[in-house]
């Protein structure tokens, strides 16, 4: 590498390996800038309130902000916060390269990310399966209901009109039957049976 090349790859005293990385520590770097001029003049507990935020937020990830970070609990004891209320800085990478010890670390990072989806996952697929047999009931009720509704209104309006029109039919029928019993004539000279 020439000097032009580490000049470019350099972010606060630190060689990165890539320009994503360098661009990232860019990033880090002008934060950092950013909250020394929100906590300038502010007291321990302010700090401490931020230097927690930017740990729930992984503001951080690269030596730049880890040692911003490092520098932060420093001034912060320096202020009398206790030292137990400070979190540690959790670094988000494998330092060793030895494949035994690396194992376990990555292990832990995964439980951690895929539990909440699997959690998630097994939680949508048991809403969608409710909503499956709720929607099976309901097709069932609509069905087989003697209302109308927008599934069987045709049938059930024609099975309605063919039982009125076969009661009027079968009353009609016994009037018939009535009137030719007692031979009742209409007053044109027609008997019921004529009609």
């Amino acid at each position: 590498m020439d000097k032009e090349q580490i000049a470019a790859s350099t972010v606060n005293g630190y060689l990165f390996g890539s320009a994503d990385d360098v661009e990232l520590a860019n990033q880090e770097l002008n934060a950092v800038r950013y909250i020394e001029k929100k906590i300038e003049n502010k007291n321990g507990n302010t700090v401490l309130a931020i230097y927690r935020a930017a740990l729930d937020k992984k503001m951080f990830r690269t030596p730049v902000g880890y040692s911003y970070m490092h520098e932060l609990q420093k001034r912060m004891l320096s202020m009398g916060v206790r030292p137990e209320e400070l979190s540690p800085v959790p670094l988000y990478q494998v330092f060793n390269n030895k494949l035994e010890d690396e194992k376990v670390p990555r292990v832990i990072r995964v439980k951690k990310k895929t539990e909440p989806l699997k959690r998630k996952n097994a939680m949508l697929t048991l809403v969608n399966v409710i909503l499956v047999i709720l929607i099976i009931i309901m097709f069932a009720i609509s069905m087989s209901g003697n209302r109308p509704t927008v599934l069987n209104y045709r049938r059930t309006l024609e099975n309605e009109y063919s039982s009125w029109k076969q009661e009027l039919d079968e009353r009609e029928a016994v009037i018939r039957e009535k009137e030719r019993e007692l031979d009742i004539k209409y007053g044109n000279g027609e008997d019921t049976g004529s009609r």
